[in-house]
C-alpha cells in the first residue's frame, strides 16, 4: 500500500499533466485528500454492496481499548438520579464509514484478537438472551460510537478490548506508542508521508478515475493565471524605457 501523500501528489502531477510547481497552484493537497477520502467510501460501499467481503487492506486494528463502567442507562446525569440499574463497560471507537448493518465494524472481542463477543441487535435482544447459553456468552451493541459490553460471568473481570473495522478518514486515527522517555503509552497521530494508507492499490484508480473525472475536470478549465506573481512589477519609468530601446 502507498501513503495518503503519494496518492494525492500523484493524482495532482497528472491532473496538471506533469507540469512543475507553479505560484498559481489551483489543485490544493488537502482538498485533493478529502476527495480521496470521500471516493474511497465511496468505492467500498459499492464494493461490498456488490457482495464482495472488505478486503482485509481496509481493515484497521483499532489496538488495546480500555473499557469503562457505566450505568445502562448512560445518561451522564442528565437528568440526575435516573439509572437503569445494570452496570455494563463501554468503549468510543473511532468513527466507522458508513455502511448497512454496521458491516464497518468487523470485531469487538478479547485482546487476543480471536476470541469474538456476540453483537447484540435491538430487534432480538429479548429472544437472544433467552436462549440456552445466553449467559455463557458476552454481547456488545453499538450507539454511534459508542460500544456497549455486557460482559459474561467468565468475562467479568476483563479491563481491556480489541477492535477493528473500516475507519471514515484512517488520517485522523490516534495509535498508541511506548514511549521510553516518559515510560508511558503516549498517542501518536498518523503521518500522511510515512504511514500507508488503508486502500489496497487495486482501488486506487476507481478513486483516482472518479476524482479526476468529476472533480479535477471542473477544476482544470478553470481561467489560468498567466501571470508570474513572482515578477517584480515595480519597475521604474528608466527600465521600461531601456527594456524598448
Amino acid at each position: 500500500m502507498a501513503t495518503l501523500d503519494q496518492h494525492a501528489y500523484n493524482i495532482r502531477n497528472i491532473g496538471r499533466a506533469g507540469l512543475g510547481n507553479s505560484d498559481d497552484e489551483r489543485l490544493q493537497i488537502r482538498q485533493i485528500k478529502f476527495w480521496i477520502q470521500g471516493y474511497r467510501a465511496q468505492a467500498i460501499f459499492e464494493y461490498t454492496n456488490a457482495g464482495k467481503n472488505i478486503d482485509p487492506q481496509l481493515i484497521t486494528d483499532f489496538g488495546i481499548l480500555p473499557l469503562i463502567e457505566v450505568d445502562k442507562a448512560d445518561s451522564d446525569g442528565c437528568p440526575p438520579g435516573i439509572d437503569w440499574g445494570c452496570t455494563i463497560k463501554k468503549v468510543t471507537i473511532p468513527k466507522l464509514i458508513d455502511l448497512p448493518h454496521n458491516r464497518a465494524l468487523l470485531f469487538i472481542g478479547k485482546i487476543d484478537k480471536q476470541t469474538m463477543f456476540q453483537r447484540d441487535e435491538a430487534n432480538t435482544h429479548y429472544f437472544s438472551k433467552a436462549t440456552r447459553y445466553a449467559n455463557l456468552i458476552s454481547r456488545y451493541f453499538i450507539v454511534g460510537q459508542t460500544v456497549y459490553i455486557e460482559l459474561s460471568d467468565k468475562d467479568s473481570e476483563l479491563k481491556y478490548i480489541n477492535g477493528r473495522g473500516v475507519e471514515e478518514d484512517p488520517s485522523k486515527s490516534l495509535k498508541q506508542k511506548f514511549d521510553e522517555a516518559s515510560d508511558a503509552c503516549i498517542d501518536v497521530c498518523f503521518d500522511d508521508a510515512k504511514d500507508e494508507y488503508p486502500m489496497p492499490m487495486r482501488m486506487y484508480p476507481y478513486v483516482a478515475g472518479k476524482i479526476l473525472q468529476q472533480e479535477l475536470g471542473l477544476t482544470l478549465q478553470t481561467t489560468e493565471d498567466l501571470l508570474n506573481n513572482a515578477q517584480n512589477l515595480n519597475r521604474t519609468q528608466n527600465e521600461v524605457q531601456a527594456n524598448q530601446q
